[in-house]
């Protein structure tokens, strides 16, 4: 840690003070870029990737094309140190040690602000976003947003946005996912609200999805032991990882059904995950169910959604039984809650919260609408340093 921060202190020299000119230097990870590929053309030797664990392995595949990612040299050119993230939270770290490299996976220290935005657009909503924050993910996000909710083909010249949102920077850019927490588009005179929820997904004001999805809970549970998330402490290894997936708490023998109809792609032991069964879904879904007992399918079988495909059990890298369950699109790890949708919305208590909750989101609203002909306008200014 001690060096990494030492990389760390030269990478924000270079921005605030340009203090180690033709040192650090900034990279984009390119497509059909690999760790071998990169150890290679930075001559740094290839075993630093093969003898790597397989938890570490892993969250190489999170790496996405076009990350910006750190290198610092000596005055000889060669590679003294890299900080490369693999995804919103860790990042991987290689430096030298009495001549050898090593590797690590680290946190990232990034800073988190709360921001708001409103404004009227005046030309195509993506441009006018990007032309007034500067933040490409941000404008995405309010596009993807919205899009079951209006045509923004139709959006007008005066139409308003207001957002509040949660940016983030890393050595002094955006970086990451930018979290919405609340936004509203007037269109036409009428209000579209979209509000994020405990449960991590988005309603309406009067708590409806716009989400459909055909994913079911894959077995009866008694809690959630673990949620799907880019950090955690490793309970066995005692080091960072990313938990990609749910860890179901159930009793050894509950039956694993099908989270949907699709192909059974591998039924077998899967190194920490134990006896392990992979299922490929239509438009390039994967479903991931660990640490069984048992399964009783085989590969190339197809099966239907609720269909008995094994029983939980504690085989594998485990500290208890569950069953850990990995959903996957295009080979990217997401958080399955987000797709395990009720078309139904919010209901009993969890509706009453979140109606009370959007209630000081909408006053806020209306208050930067009402105060948007200000040229400053006002925003939050909490910030968190992680």
């Amino acid at each position: 840690m001690f060096r990494y921060l030492i990389l760390l202190f030269a990478v924000q020299s270079l921005f605030a003070f340009s203090l180690f000119p033709n040192i650090v230097e900034d990279k984009v990870w390119g497509r059909g870029e690999t760790l071998l590929t990169f150890l290679e053309e930075n001559q740094i030797p290839l075993k630093l990737y093969y003898e790597m664990d397989t938890e570490d392995e892993k969250l190489l595949e999170d790496i996405r094309v076009n990350t910006v990612y750190q290198l610092l040299r000596d005055r000889d050119g060669k590679v003294e140190q890299v900080l490369l993230p693999l995804n919103d939270e860790l990042e991987l770290h290689i430096y030298k040690q009495d001549g050898n490299y090593l590797v690590e996976v680290i946190p990232i220290i990034y800073e988190t602000k709360k921001k708001s935005l409103v404004m009227h657009f005046q030309d195509i909503p993506s441009r006018d976003i990007l032309n007034k924050t500067e933040n490409f993910e941000l404008s995405m996000g309010i596009e993807h947003l919205f899009k079951k909710v209006i045509d923004f083909k139709k959006v007008q010249i005066g139409d308003a946005l207001v957002v509040f949102y949660t940016q983030k920077r890393r050595l002094g850019r955006f970086f990451g996912t930018q979290k919405i927490e609340a936004a509203m588009i007037e269109q036409n005179g009428k209000k579209h609200y979209q509000f994020l929820a405990l449960d991590g997904k988005y309603y309406d004001e009067n708590g409806k999805t716009t989400g459909t999805s055909s994913f079911i809970v894959p077995c009866h549970y008694k809690r959630i032991s673990s949620k799907f998330t880019l950090k955690r402490w490793h309970p066995i290894l005692h080091r960072f990882r990313a938990h990609h997936g749910i860890d179901y708490a159930t009793p050894t023998g509950t039956t694993i059904k099908a989270a949907y109809h699709g192909k059974v792609i591998f039924a077998g032991r899967k190194g920490g995950y134990g006896n392990t069964v992979v299922i490929r879904h239509p438009g390039g879904y994967r479903t991931l169910y660990a640490h069984l007992s048992k399964y009783s399918v085989h590969v190339g079988q197809k099966v239907k959604t609720g269909e008995h495909i094994a029983k939980s059990g504690n085989t594998g890298r485990s500290t208890g039984p569950h069953l850990h369950f990995g959903l996957s699109l295009n080979n990217r790890w997401i958080d399955p809650a987000s797709k395990i949708v009720f078309k139904h919305g919010l209901q009993g208590s969890k509706k009453s919260a979140f109606i009370s909750t959007i209630k000081l989101y909408k006053q806020k609203i209306k208050k930067l609408l009402t105060e948007s002909e200000r040229a400053d306008l006002p925003s939050l200014d909490s910030v968190e340093t992680h």
